[in-house]
């Protein structure tokens, strides 16, 4: 038995207090994600927030108020398991929380400990679901800022960037950059460059931070540019 919906995590059971106290917010909520992603329910944060309160309500959810989950200390484990910090999980608001390999290791550790998650009072199958776990070994579920920096460095407009000819460059090669082409509208420029900028944020990268900054310094006209009006004639 497994929850088949994110209603269904509301049917979770709690975990024994004395048996979880050894660990650390962000471990706890790595098992957490961890759990989720072996029942193919998304990772998304608010699924993260009703499940730790579900498994750990000593530990996540508001005083006095067992019932309701504490989202704010959810977030705050999320922020700590970030590569910066002590290297368990990526994570992105819209997206989710996804493992890492350390982050998948630490979870797995702690279920040898704790046990399985049960569902009304029936534990859930530990059989390894080895096809879409969210950690950066598989691309297809996960968000991994790390792996994405490193695929942009060995693009042209950042070769140029450390080779001190950044401003030979050309917008094609910010384009190529983007992934995007010149067809593409304004706004969505601006986003991509911003997720970008984002992610090297995210990592702590300050070198790709100096590189964004000095590409949006040269290219600043054209990733400025108005949206065409929709009522042009």
């Amino acid at each position: 038995m497994q929850p088949q919906t994110q209603r269904d995590l509301l049917r979770v059971d709690g975990k024994d207090s004395g048996a979880t106290q050894r660990f650390s917010l962000k471990h706890l909520t790595a098992y957490t994600v961890y759990w989720l992603d072996r029942w193919g329910i998304p990772s998304l944060y608010e699924n993260v927030t009703v499940l730790n309160g579900r498994l750990f309500p000593d530990r996540f959810t508001l005083k006095g108020f067992p019932e309701i989950p504490d989202a704010a200390a959810t977030n705050r484990s999320i922020l700590q398991m970030r590569p910066k910090y002590s290297n368990l999980a990526t994570s992105n608001s819209r997206k989710g929380v996804f493992l890492t390999e350390q982050g998948r290791s630490e979870a797995e550790r702690i279920t040898a400990t704790i046990g399985a998650p049960s569902l009304d009072g029936t534990a859930t199958a530990q059989t390894p679901r080895d096809i879409g776990l969210n950690t950066d070994q598989c691309p297809k579920r996960t968000y991994n800022p790390a792996a994405e920096i490193r695929d942009r460095r060995s693009r042209l407009l950042f070769r140029r960037f450390s080779e001190g000819q950044l401003d030979n460059a050309q917008v094609v090669h910010l384009l190529g950059f983007l992934g995007l082409y010149d067809h593409t509208k304004p706004r969505e420029v601006k986003r991509e460059f911003k997720r970008l900028r984002d992610a090297a944020s995210e990592i702590g990268d300050e070198e790709f931070l100096a590189f964004m900054d000095a590409v949006a310094q040269k290219f600043h006209a054209y990733l400025n540019r108005p949206d065409p009006s929709r009522n042009k004639e």
